[in-house]
């Protein structure tokens, strides 16, 4: 059934491609090419570093590509737009022939960017990075070409200290400081972006936004729904269906989520219902034939902590404050229920080869991963669910997940000589990404992946749930200790935010005067 679904959609996406390709003759975008020299723009010239030059439908495309007109207007509905056509705002948009080169991560670890910038893939996903582009050729009157690399960064520094221009857009994997701090990217608040729209991840954006010594707010890097790869990074829960339907659960577990009635409580209750002693010694292990509740990898303890919506550090007004100290007491809370959770004899921990394992052969209810795990399944016959990580209490404000560090946010380096203008091409590429490859890459997950039509549902709620946390994606060794009281047993939170208070301060003390510097 999963092959026969994936057919039908990979079709679908053929014949839309097909029927565009008829009505233009441009061609389709290549593959691994690294142009030579500068690229120029008849449709908008070149931008200095920090101009921010509105325009919502005039003859230049520089600056704001949202409506300037700001009066009682009624708000866009995005969402109602069509893909193929250029959305409210932008009807004006030509960038005269301009080619847009993103530099994309291509590496041995797995996780890859070079596919959400082109494919040549049967599968819909790639189909649908097809289509993206194939319409903004034609709508926009450019050419995108991807640049694939084992090191984009060095691409971009190769750029800078040789006064050329090849990159126009690239991903960073790891070091997301090293983006703030090098002076080798524009702050994106000068490139006429609304960085408001739905298409960038807004969580980040908040994250992120972060106050210089003089008090401007910039912003060097950002997630687009262009970055499958950063939804493939988020940490959730598998289910396995046929468990949950032999462990006798009654509970419809998408209505509870949607009540919110999805707790930790609930999660362990059914971890303990589904749990199965099949080698008889009161103990329950994967390795001996057992049916456990719940399978994780030693990064779960991160996915526990994170649900409960605390954060290690978080920006305030554009500062980023260590706020483990003022919020102790929770903390203290969220750390007791995590150990109760994590400690739970119908719950092991595997490594990554055999959660999938499990997970397959049904052998555990849960399995908590990152999203990417449903594509390295999807030729299996399991039937399988996906929820979010519960909540601690029902009057938690919303559901929480942690984006691993393999995540890829996307900047634009200072060698553009017209930055304005690739900031207008972000907007639209982040447009047609949400409508034509977000929405492909939901309806493949679920349908394909999962099965199901509610699955759908909770990657929507995943998605738009993920949080960056600087105490993690900055400073990993504060989120480290975290998740060891958890695995450990040993519950020092209290005295973990006295400890590090102050260092965490001098440290984002030293992040900003170092931004500050290099991008002065």
């Amino acid at each position: 059934m999963k092959r026969l679904l994936a057919l039908i959609l990979s079709c679908a996406m053929l014949l839309i491609v097909v029927l565009m390709a008829g009505c233009d003759g441009s061609e389709e975008t290549t593959s691994g090419t690294n142009p030579a020299g500068e690229t120029t723009s008849s449709s908008g010239g070149t931008g200095e570093q920090g101009e921010t030059t509105n325009s919502s439908g005039g003859d230049e495309t520089t600056g704001t590509t949202a409506p300037s007109d700001t009066t009682e207007s009624p708000a866009l509905s995005w969402d109602e737009m069509d893909p193929y056509a250029k959305p409210a705002g932008f009807e004006d948009v030509d960038f005269g022939g301009r080619k847009f080169v993103i530099a994309a991560y291509i590496g041995a670890d797995g996780w890859e960017s070079n596919k959400e910038i082109y494919s040549d893939g049967a599968d819909s996903i790639s189909v649908a990075v097809r289509a993206r582009n194939d319409a903004m050729e034609k709508l926009y009157n450019c050419t995108i070409e991807l640049n694939e690399s084992e090191g984009p960064g060095a691409l971009v520094t190769a750029d800078i200290t040789g006064g050329q221009h090849t990159i126009d857009m690239y991903a960073q994997k790891y070091n997301l400081g090293g983006l703030v701090t090098s002076g080798s990217n524009y702050d994106l608040y000068t490139l006429g972006i609304d960085l408001e729209n739905p298409w960038y991840d807004q969580t980040y954006v908040e994250t992120y936004s972060i106050k210089d010594q003089t008090g401007n707010v910039e912003l060097y890097s950002v997630i687009g729904d262009w970055a499958i790869s950063c939804f493939e990074a988020a940490h959730a829960m598998v289910y396995n269906k046929t468990v949950y339907e032999n462990a006798g659960i009654e509970d419809d577990i998408y209505q509870l989520v949607r009540d919110k009635e999805w707790t930790m409580d609930k999660f362990m209750e059914m971890v303990k219902k589904a749990a199965v002693d099949n080698s008889g010694n009161s103990e329950y292990h994967y390795s001996e034939g057992d049916i456990m509740g719940w399978v994780r990898t030693g990064h779960a303890t991160h996915g526990l902590h994170v649900a409960s919506g605390l954060s290690i550090m978080k920006n305030e007004d554009g500062s980023l404050i260590f706020s483990v100290l003022d919020d102790s007491a929770a903390w203290n809370d969220v750390i007791e229920t995590a150990i109760s959770v994590w400690s739970m004899p119908e719950g092991e921990t595997l490594g990554y080869t055999d959660v999938r394992l499990a997970m397959e052969g049904g052998k555990t209810l849960f399995a908590s991963e990152v999203l990417a795990i449903l594509e390295i399944m999807k030729d299996s016959d399991v039937s399988v669910g996906l929820v979010p990580y519960p909540l601690y209490s029902e009057s938690q404000e919303n559901y929480a997940h942690y984006a691993d560090n393999h995540l890829m946010p996307y900047s634009v380096p200072i060698s553009v000589p017209d930055p304005q203008v690739v900031g207008e091409f972000m907007e639209v590429f982040g447009f047609h990404s949400r409508y034509i490859v977000r929405a492909a890459w939901v309806e493949a997950y679920s349908y394909e992946y999962c099965s199901d039509a509610d699955s759908a549902e909770m990657l929507e709620l995943i998605l738009d749930t993920r949080t960056y946390d600087p105490g993690y994606l900055y400073y990993p060794n504060y989120e480290g200790q975290i998740s060891n009281m958890i695995s450990s047993g040993s519950n020092a939170v209290t005295k973990f935010a006295e400890r590090y208070a102050a260092t965490a301060a001098e440290s984002v003390a030293t992040l900003i005067e170092s931004m500050t510097t290099a991008n002065s």
